[in-house]
């Protein structure tokens, strides 16, 4: 008897896939060092490569030339070349040297409504309706150094702060600082506010460039910002959400402020209430005198925000609770330890008199005078 063919069954061989290994372009290479291994970051890809050469890199304004920060939506034609050369009188932006050089600008310089001026500085005030080009190519600059700036173009509904240092005359190149009698003007910075904002924001937009960083600009643009509101008799603050830089800048701002109202050295806030308010300056009282404060007080006093008062005095540890409200009622000499205790600086960067307060700017705010009354009612409850 013939036995049945056995069938033969072929085995699966499991093979261990071999290891991918990383290409050329993403493979991690360490390089020694004295303190161990140190990986440099992998190249980036073609593409992205290519991205960052179109992008400008480098800007020549005046005397300085200055490494940009981020990307900023100028045309493409301009970007070939990483660097543009910015006149400071309108703030054209040119590709080459040369075009820079042939460039007869004729523009007004400085520009639009001097509000400040001390002796180092000076602010002008831009609506960006009437000189639009202009605030166009402010905000196309200010966008290589501010990574959330997103409004460039439709700038109508916006007025400008532009800040000019003052030096003495030199020889200046082609498109540098430009003279104004014996005086010579270098664009510094600006800040931006809305001329008619639903959350009362004085300020939407700040900038310092790099060259002028750590001189107390930024300081003196939050200072003039509460000035001007405090003007126009009515309290505002910062668009939120504030970055830490600037969270970190303006509550040192809000707690010197705070501190001066409570102390009673912040003469200049007094007068422009009483000015809007129609009111007689009645005499000041002693230094050594205790004062009681409610917080919509101190927010007319400050021109800062309710909120943004309650959360300085929580931070400094002055507010206290009084049959159910909120009152300051706080002996100079315990203000005067917070101020040791914080370090707090209560000396202002601005110059009170350099401000320009005129008739029309006191009284054009009709909007704030419904305001003025109900605070003014709870000031008057509170003594």
């Amino acid at each position: 008897m013939r036995k049945p063919p056995v069938k033969r069954v072929k085995r699966a061989v499991h093979t261990r896939p071999a290891k991918e290994q990383p290409s050329p372009e993403t493979r991690p290479c360490s390089k020694k060092s004295g303190k161990g291994d140190t990986q440099v970051p992998a190249k980036p890809t073609n593409g992205a490569a290519a991205k960052a050469e179109t992008e400008i890199r480098r800007i020549i304004l005046g005397n300085y030339s200055i490494a940009a920060w981020y990307a900023s939506p100028y045309p493409d034609e301009y970007k070939q070349s990483q660097e543009l050369h910015i006149c400071q009188r309108c703030l054209k932006y040119m590709r080459h040297r040369q075009s820079l050089e042939s460039h007869c600008c004729s523009d007004p310089f400085p520009r639009g409504r001097r509000v400040y001026e001390d002796a180092s500085s000076t602010l002008y005030e831009v609506d960006g309706k009437t000189h639009t080009l202009y605030c166009q190519n402010l905000c196309l600059l200010s966008k290589l150094f501010l990574d959330q700036k997103t409004i460039y173009y439709d700038i109508g509904g916006f007025l400008f702060y532009i800040l000019l240092s003052k030096q003495q005359p030199t020889m200046a190149p082609a498109g540098g600082a430009y003279l104004e009698g014996a005086v010579e003007y270098t664009f510094v910075g600006y800040f931006s506010k809305e001329k008619s904002s639903v959350e009362r924001n004085n300020l939407a937009c700040i900038l310092v460039l790099p060259p002028f960083r750590g001189q107390s600009y930024g300081q003196l643009l939050i200072e003039l910002s509460y000035e001007l509101t405090k003007i126009e008799g009515t309290t505002g603050g910062p668009e939120q959400p504030l970055s830490s830089q600037g969270f970190h800048s303006y509550r040192s701002y809000w707690r010197r402020a705070v501190v001066q109202a409570l102390l009673g050295i912040s003469p200049q806030a007094e007068g422009y209430l009483l000015h809007s308010c129609g009111r007689k300056q009645q005499a000041s009282k002693s230094s050594s005198e205790q004062r009681i404060f409610s917080l919509s007080r101190l927010a007319r006093l400050t021109g800062i925000r309710i909120e943004d008062v309650l959360f300085t005095l929580e931070d400094l540890g002055l507010l206290e609770c009084w049959f159910g409200k909120h009152i300051v009622c706080i002996a100079d000499e315990t203000i005067r330890q917070v101020i040791a205790q914080r370090r707090i600086n209560p000396v202002m960067r601005m110059d009170p008199s350099g401000l320009q307060v005129d008739d029309e700017l006191a009284e054009s705010s009709s909007d704030a005078k419904s305001d003025e009354s109900s605070l003014d009612a709870s000031s008057d409850d509170d003594g």
